[in-house]
């Protein structure tokens, strides 16, 4: 075995706080596209909608909802990784270690921490009233009001319900991100895998590990910017890394 395979092993098999960070690369293998290895062309078909454009026009809100469930019929039969299940085995094995994720495709849930996951991006199975906290689980709330004129607020008549994932140019949720921040400063080892790391400020959790003396560890396909930050580089697929470390 590789002597990076094993000291990541180890790392994974101790007692010390670990932190995972994850981007789209961890659900490849559950066969969801990434942005940057879209061979299939599922986001050129379904091109983000910026926030202030589902705000002021009713057109861009209907293509915010159709891309929603288009990734929802793509999730449809998608199972956890053996990453994914490893990274929640040791979330519940140790309550001092805790996952950031990008993902918004809920393979990451954990029924047992549930609080140990922090989605930074939100997630694609509840939608919301961007007025008065209205919620609903959004293919059912669809169904319910696909023939309505807009994407109107039933309870308050005054704000518009969008799917609780994160669009370009909206605020991310302040409470995900303080614990994100709290959580990146406690760990001992701080894990980032399958996320290229140019996204920010989901990428500044990586500095605020290695400034408070985290040991880091960068697994990813590709080469990222922060890999001179890292003691550890491993450039591979995750389920190849996974088959060298199980």
């Amino acid at each position: 075995m590789n002597t990076y395979f094993k000291a990541l092993k180890t790392i994974l098999e101790g007692k010390d706080a670990i932190t995972f960070f994850s981007g789209a690369g961890l659900s490849v293998s559950s066969g969801l596209p990434d942005f940057r290895g879209d061979k299939d062309g599922f986001w050129k078909s379904n091109t983000p909608v910026h926030f202030s454009d589902f705000i002021k026009d009713p057109i861009s809100r209907n293509k915010s909802w159709q891309n929603n469930l288009a990734i929802h019929s793509k999730i449809s039969g998608a199972e956890p990784s053996r990453m994914h299940k490893l990274i929640n085995s040791l979330i519940n094995r140790n309550t001092d270690n805790f996952h950031i994720t990008q993902n918004i495709d809920g393979l990451h849930k954990n029924t047992e921490n549930p609080n140990n996951i922090l989605e930074l991006h939100g997630n694609i199975f509840r939608c919301g009233c961007l007025n008065c906290g209205f919620e609903a689980p959004t293919l059912e709330f669809y169904e319910k009001y696909k023939n309505e004129e807009d994407f109107t607020c039933p309870a308050c008549s005054k704000g518009y319900i969008k799917v609780k994932t994160i669009s370009f140019g909206q605020s991310l949720d302040q409470n995900v991100l303080s614990i994100a921040h709290r959580v990146s400063e406690q760990a001992k080892y701080f894990v980032a895998m399958g996320s290229s790391l140019k996204v920010s400020p989901a990428n500044s959790f990586i500095k605020v590990a290695k400034a408070n003396k985290a040991k880091i560890i960068i697994l990813n396909k590709d080469k990222t910017p922060f890999d001179d930050y890292a003691d550890i580089v491993i450039n591979d697929y995750l389920e190849n890394i996974y088959e060298q470390i199980k």
